[in-house]
């Protein structure tokens, strides 16, 4: 029996791990500490050996990583040198066993220590000195292919500096948003109206996986390499290493330090402990390495750890306080968020009085009751989240926290979807108030806060945000605490709001799923908001980075009848949703609506991609290749073997650039 119990206990631990590790690696989500994490996998790995005979290979004690998922827009490369992980310890007892154990193998021992990034792993292949390829860890043997977001990276040479380097070397480090980039990011996104990136290192790997290079560069990533790997190579030693990769055009970690022994470690690890907060960047501990590369070598690697090296993990200090309240707040999207008010108290110079709760799932997993007594600690330093509950505190009467059945705003049943609560309700008060909160921030309407929008909405002024645009001056000066000045500025920053290009728009909307980035994309392949209007499913998966889920999230959105109302009036009141303005939105065309286009040769007067811009604003189809639906072909200067495939086809009319040209004068004369 007792077996039978110590295999589902095996069982689930892997596959709660497993989940972890999935959420971490490939979804950039932490649910659990790094410390409760290892606590599990140290659990996990006493049993395994314990019982060897229930030992699997793609147990998470022996798996690096997690498995890298396979999509159409980023493509996985081999490591030629396999990627690990690095063993976690918290004590300087494990510590002690660490070292009294290499010692059997290897003498003499000396040290380099270095600040553990939180960050992302990452490779970069040199061939002849230039950067050829960029690659996450991912599961040890393959990762991610992100050379092209990696160029963008201010800190990696393309080319390696000085000519002492052998003809392929592989430099490895992490890469990581600084502290302050990080604040500045998630002040940008409360300001659109977007929830705040939980941590530095959740954030910097979803940045790698951006497809807008732009959008990467404006992240501010950092990156510090400290170790290579390679035939040939110009040292013997990790210190001497460091010196190198300075040398060749890199950042390297500055406090790294060389130990003669265990007890120079020690004195390392009790001052970065006191002193890493003043660090410019995120570091979680310190990283032991044993300093020759001869004795790394007679160590030698387990499945996962290389056995020469351990990181010393610093363990946040927890902050205790009570809970006060659980207020659930309903989101634009009718999202019901829970967030606990708590007793303020002071962690890592901020006062915390609210923390999330995150959902229904957190609460129950947690055990939450009314009154307990919570652990926090700050996530990365930067967000606060409850750890643990100190059980021995709770008193006898209290009530478990359960999630509400109702809408806290409407009253309307909740409906669960993927461990999430939502309030369906379109009427719903507080996702009114929140959308036209959302769209004042994102279209930058300055002097209208969400207490002057409460006041504005009860006052029946504002039902939707296209409501702002017929706002009156008579109306401003009935709300209390405005007076003229205030009410012209309003009513002048209103109208200047109608200056937003198409996208801002676009991202005003509050279309689930669609923040700034994918507004950028989805205007990019629409010229024109109509086209999106009625954009088909598999054309929208086609773009690279918008997926099934924010595909369905469009077309959920446009079939709404009264999503389409407000697009109506988005337009009457001038707001641009074209990226031609001069074109502005028609109901009925003879000439392009419906028809497909196929272009060949190159236009004198635009390029092809503004061709097929305004084809499809006007309502037609551009294809790439000649098919059996095109009904035209434009044909420009050093034509290409297109035109010979449509003057086989008797359905085809050839077009001129001119001709061309003229049939667009037409459509816009019927306006």
């Amino acid at each position: 029996m007792e077996k039978i119990e110590i295999e589902k206990k095996i069982y689930q631990l892997r596959k709660k791990l497993l989940k972890y590790n999935d959420q971490y690696y490939n979804l950039d989500t932490s649910v659990i500490s790094d410390y409760h994490f290892d606590k599990k996998l140290k659990e996990l790995s006493f049993l395994e050996k314990k019982y060897p005979e229930l030992q699997d290979p793609t147990s998470p004690t022996i798996k690096i990583g997690a498995e890298v998922p396979k999509t159409d827009y980023v493509s996985t490369v081999f490591h030629k040198y396999k990627m690990y992980s690095i063993q976690n310890t918290y004590s300087k007892k494990e510590l002690m066993i660490w070292k009294k154990k290499i010692s059997k193998s290897v003498h003499s021992l000396s040290f380099v220590c270095e600040p553990k990034y939180d960050g992302v792993s990452i490779n970069l292949i040199y061939k002849n000195g230039f950067l050829t390829n960029a690659v996450t860890r991912g599961d040890g043997e393959q990762g991610e292919d992100v050379t092209k977001n990696i160029k963008t990276i201010k800190y990696i040479p393309l080319k390696l500096r000085g000519n002492n380097y052998p003809t392929y070397i592989e430099v490895r480090g992490e890469i990581f948003i600084p502290i302050k980039s990080f604040i500045e990011i998630n002040k940008q996104r409360i300001k659109n109206g977007q929830s705040p990136y939980a941590n530095p290192r959740n954030t910097a790997s979803g940045t790698l996986k951006i497809q807008n290079i732009q959008e990467v560069r404006k992240r501010d990533l950092f990156c510090i390499v400290f170790h290579v790997v390679g035939n040939n190579l110009p040292f013997h030693t990790q210190y001497a290493a460091i010196k190198y990769i300075k040398y060749w055009g890199f950042q390297a970690p500055k406090i790294a330090r060389f130990c003669r022994n265990i007890k120079e470690v020690f004195h390392f690890i009790d001052f970065w402990k006191i002193s890493k907060n003043k660090l410019p960047y995120q570091t979680d501990g310190i990283v032991i390495k044993v300093n020759e590369y001869q004795k790394q070598s007679l160590l030698g690697f387990t499945n996962k750890y290389p056995r020469w090296a351990i990181a010393y993990k610093f363990r946040q200090k927890l902050s205790e306080t009570k809970l006060l309240s659980i207020a659930f707040q309903v989101g634009r999207t009718g999202i019901i968020t829970p967030v606990a008010n708590v007793v303020p108290l002071l962690i890592s110079g901020t006062i915390i009085k609210r923390v999330a709760l995150y959902n229904d799932s957190f609460i129950r997993k947690m055990g939450i009751h009314y009154g307990d007594t919570l652990l926090l600690e700050k996530g990365g330093d930067i967000i606060p989240k409850v750890t643990e509950i100190n059980i021995k505190k709770r008193l006898n009467k209290t009530v478990p926290v359960f999630f509400l059945k109702k809408c806290p705003s409407c009253n309307s049943i909740l409906t669960k979807r993927n461990e999430l609560f939502y309030c369906t309700n379109q009427n719903c008060f507080s996702q009114r108030i929140e959308k036209i909160t959302h769209f004042v921030s994102v279209m930058n309407i300055k002097k209208i806060g969400e207490k002057m929008i409460h006041k504005l909405y009860k006052k029946g002024f504002l039902y939707s945000f296209y409501d702002l645009y017929e706002l009156k001056k008579k109306e401003l000066l009935q709300i209390d605490g405005i007076k003229e000045k205030l009410a012209c500025g309003i009513l002048n920053n209103i109208e200047k709001s109608k200056a937003n290009p198409y996208c801002r728009v676009l991202f005003a909307l509050g279309i689930p799923h669609v923040g700034e980035y994918i507004s950028k994309k989805l205007t990019d392949n629409f010229s024109e908001i109509n086209s999106l209007i009625h954009a088909n499913y598999n054309y929208l998966i086609s773009i690279p980075g918008i997926g099934k889920k924010i595909a369905k999230s469009i077309i959920t959105y446009f079939s709404i009848t009264e999503h389409q109302s407000i697009v109506k009036m988005l337009v009457k009141y001038g707001l641009h949703v074209s990226k031609y303005p001069k074109y502005p939105m028609i109901q009925k065309y003879s000439l392009i609506e419906g028809k497909s286009f196929v272009f060949t040769g190159k236009l004198s007067c635009m390029t092809r991609n503004e061709a097929k811009n305004i084809v499809e604003f006007l309502g037609g189809i551009v294809y790439n290749t000649v098919n059996k639906k095109i009904n035209f072909i434009v044909v420009g200067k050093n034509f290409g073997s297109k035109l010979k495939k449509s003057m086989k086809k008797n359905h085809v009319k050839i077009l001129t650039e001119h001709i061309f040209l003229d049939m667009l004068q037409k459509e816009k004369n019927k306006k």
